[in-house]
């Protein structure tokens, strides 16, 4: 049986195309700010259950990063089966973009595990319903943005629980080395933290090792390593009640979704004095890149700003310290966990419609 989430979603589609093998799920959990956006996963998952729950557990998390990043978009995810190509064909990019058609704009999707730029490019040959482009210069691949949102919020974490105001000598385990797990190690190691470095492909671990000289350990053993702070980067689920209960810590801030398999992980966390920097309002840098992306080619970014779009980026991307610094001070000051906090400030967001592009804090 599926754990359904809490916050109920408008419509959740499963849609199969015979022609080219292709089969995905789009769930669109809440439009109420905006279209629904959020990126599509392409994964081989056991079975289309299991599609579906992940589906609708990304989906949540975008409505609560979106949100809580003050975006004019509600939250949506789709995820793609994937068969036994290593890519998806062009075939079955035109047919999923045309799904996106038949939204007509409800649903708005970027790169995610296991899709890219050019993935995002030939969909958007059939449909204007795509972002993450990297036309004219601007946006593209967002996992470095998401990378640099990360840094910014483990930063601001651990001087919260730690008192120093650098990373210097802080010792991090980064668990995943895709994308944006080994971008965080660059901006890791260029702080002075020691790194600790995972993955379940070993070729990655040896690349982060060559290029960050990060200490490289095997998948069973990152949990078993000295950390001050352990970065999740990989896929989600990763801390349960017992991992909540033995990880010796005193922060967990990484980039992936869906870090805690459940509330009651979190709580355990707060008891035990360690904090925990939700993933959804740490890891928005990447949807904030995407936004500002498709807003500006569509004509409906009205903001005026004397300097570059990259850089007004930059800064809503630094105002992450300040959104994560004010749950991380609500939650010490009510008992109560990180995660609870930054869920109830987010609907609240969505509940007074209170998302607003122009604003960066």
């Amino acid at each position: 049986m599926m754990n359904m989430p809490p916050f109920a979603h408008e419509r959740v589609e499963i849609r199969h195309d015979e022609a080219t093998n292709l089969t995905a799920i789009i769930a669109m959990h809440s439009t109420r700010l905006g279209p629904a956006a959020g990126g599509c996963r392409r994964w081989r998952y056991a079975d289309v259950g299991e599609a579906i729950t992940d589906a609708l557990r990304l989906s949540e998390g975008m409505t609560l990063k979106n949100a809580l990043a003050g975006l004019p978009f509600g939250g949506g995810k789709s995820v793609i089966l994937a068969d036994d190509q290593p890519r998806p064909t062009a075939e079955q990019l035109a047919v999923f973009a045309g799904w996106l058609n038949e939204l007509n704009g409800r649903y708005v999707t970027a790169e995610d595990v296991g899709m890219g730029v050019a993935e995002m490019r030939s969909m958007a040959a059939t449909s204007p319903y795509v972002s993450g482009l990297g036309a004219d210069g601007i946006g593209g691949d967002p996992s470095p943005k998401t990378a640099y949102g990360v840094f910014v919020g483990l930063k601001t974490a651990v001087q919260f629980a730690l008192g120093v105001e650098h990373l210097h000598g802080v010792r991090v385990g980064v668990q995943g080395l895709g994308a944006v797990g080994m971008s965080l190690c660059h901006w890791l190691v260029r702080a002075g933290a020691e790194v600790t470095a995972t993955d379940i492909n070993p070729a990655r671990v040896r690349e982060a090792r060559e290029r960050y000289r990060v200490r490289g350990v095997g998948p069973d053993e990152l949990l078993k390593a000295e950390m001050d702070v352990f970065a999740p980067c990989a896929l989600g689920g990763v801390i349960d009640d017992e991992v909540a209960s033995i990880l010796e810590v005193r922060v967990v801030a990484g980039a992936a979704n869906n870090q805690l398999l459940d509330a009651t992980a979190g709580e355990i966390l707060a008891e035990r004095g360690v904090v925990y920097a939700p993933d959804f309002v740490i890891n928005a840098g990447g949807v904030i890149s995407v936004a500002h992306e498709y807003l500006l080619q569509r004509g409906q970014f009205t903001e005026t700003v004397d300097h570059s779009v990259e850089r007004w980026v930059g800064e809503r991307i630094d105002a992450i310290s300040h959104r994560l610094l004010d749950i991380l001070q609500q939650a010490a000051a009510s008992g109560t966990s990180t995660d609870g906090v930054a869920r109830r400030l987010a609907r609240e967001a969505v509940a007074a419609g209170r998302a607003n592009p122009a604003r960066a804090a």
